[in-house]
């Protein structure tokens, strides 16, 4: 795969995270992930480099809970590449991804622009009314 090929993937899959409101981040090799919001684990989609594919990395502390997260990824349409005792990496095609997104947790935060909005300008009031003070620093 040449240089193009590869900025072109990581670019499809900053723009699969965009589109679906997933994190979005570059790994220590500066390969692109969307990382879970648990603090606890490691878990992430990466970039596969297969055009209409992403990948999903897991590991969990104990045998038991990685084979019940792994029988629920396959259940849910992935396909094991590594498997290992602790950890493993899988397949699944971008149309089906944000169901493992959702189980893996790496999406944002879900409000609205909306009701964003609504809690800004609650915020802003607070403040301007005096109600909510800064304490200061020493």
């Amino acid at each position: 795969m040449n240089k193009q090929d590869i900025k072109k993937t990581k670019n499809e899959f900053k723009t699969f995270c965009t589109k679906y409101n997933l994190r979005y981040k570059l790994d220590e090799s500066f390969d692109p992930v969307s990382p879970t919001r648990k603090k606890n684990c490691d878990d992430h989609l990466y970039c596969l480099y297969k055009e209409g594919y992403v990948g999903a990395y897991i590991e969990r502390e104990t045998i038991r809970s990685y084979n019940y997260t792994k029988k629920k990824l396959v259940d849910m349409g992935c396909k094991v590449l590594q498997d290992g005792d602790l950890e493993g990496t899988f397949s699944i095609a971008k149309n089906k991804a944000t169901k493992v997104a959702r189980f893996l947790k790496t999406s944002k935060n879900q409000m609205s622009k909306k009701r964003r909005k609504e809690a800004r300008e609650r915020m802003k009031a607070l403040w301007e009314s005096g109600k909510m003070k800064r304490e200061k620093s020493s």
